[in-house]
């Protein structure tokens, strides 16, 4: 399957009525925490938004499809998994959106709660609190979950702690998991943006050794971003070595490559406009 980038997502893309569609915008950004990727139409008609790698179509009310306010029911609720959940709640909270459901735990292993927005749509915001079977709360089970094949790179480095640092500073990224170990020793699960990495300080005994070690790689990072140029400055300016700079190549990207003090390397960049 290709990338659209009109169309980010993969998986689902609800589409959600609203009477004001430039009204909605403002207010799912105030509110929610939602970013707008495009509008269209004079007057608005449409628009795409998203909350971090959840995505939603915006539409006009028009003959045959209205908003829960308008229709006096609703018919569905959108659910959108949070990480930050319970900073997200606060700011719903005092951005004025009606709760109907405080912040709780289900019984099924979700931290959620729920909210109305300014059309009435009914939404939940969740975090996974625990692993938990369906049959463990009171589920039938008639096929059981298989997980989702991914591959998250784990990258072997010296100084795990100051790895950590350093990835936070350069990329932003955030902490989703960690284990400190006997002798300072670090196993860390990072994102930096929708992208999951680990990181662990090298173990020469389980043959783990990092590129300090070994005198080079044999593997680099690819990390995609809407402002190469920025990134790549910011990890500059945080400890990283040019390897090349940022620019427009002829096979239609704009990149640069950086190695970072722990002798792994990244490409930053994105496809240029027009690009297939």
């Amino acid at each position: 399957m290709i990338s659209n980038r009109s169309v980010p997502t993969d998986i689902v893309l609800p589409h959600v009525i609203y009477q004001d569609v430039e009204k909605a915008i403002a207010w799912l950004n105030k509110t929610f925490g939602f970013s707008e990727h495009y509008r269209y139409g004079d007057p608005v008609s449409g628009a795409q938004m998203h909350l971090g790698n959840a995505w939603v179509m915006l539409k006009r009310a028009q003959a045959g499809h209205g908003s829960p306010k308008q229709l006096g029911y609703g018919t569905q609720s959108l659910t959108v998994f949070v990480e930050e959940i319970e900073g997200h709640f606060q700011k719903a909270k005092s951005a004025g959106a009606k709760i109907l459901e405080d912040l709780h735990e289900t019984i099924y292993g979700e931290l959620q709660y729920g909210a109305e927005d300014l059309d009435g749509h009914h939404w939940l915001f969740s975090r996974h609190a625990r692993d938990l079977s369906p049959d463990q709360w009171g589920a039938t089970v008639s096929d059981p979950a298989r997980m989702t094949s991914r591959i998250s790179p784990m990258l072997a480095v010296r100084r795990g702690k100051a790895a950590i640092d350093f990835y936070k500073a350069a990329f932003g990224a955030q902490e989703l998991y960690r284990v400190d170990g006997e002798g300072g020793a670090v196993v860390a699960k990072l994102s930096a943006g929708n992208a999951e990495f680990w990181l662990a300080d090298e173990s020469p005994e389980h043959l783990n050794f990092s590129p300090e070690s070994l005198g080079g790689g044999s593997a680099r990072m690819v990390m995609i971003v809407n402002d190469p140029d920025t990134v790549f400055q910011r990890a500059v300016a945080t400890g990283a070595t040019v390897v090349w700079p940022v620019d427009d190549q002829p096979y239609g990207w704009r990149v640069g490559r950086i190695v970072d003090p722990f002798g792994h390397h990244w490409e930053i960049g994105k496809p240029l406009p027009g690009s297939s």
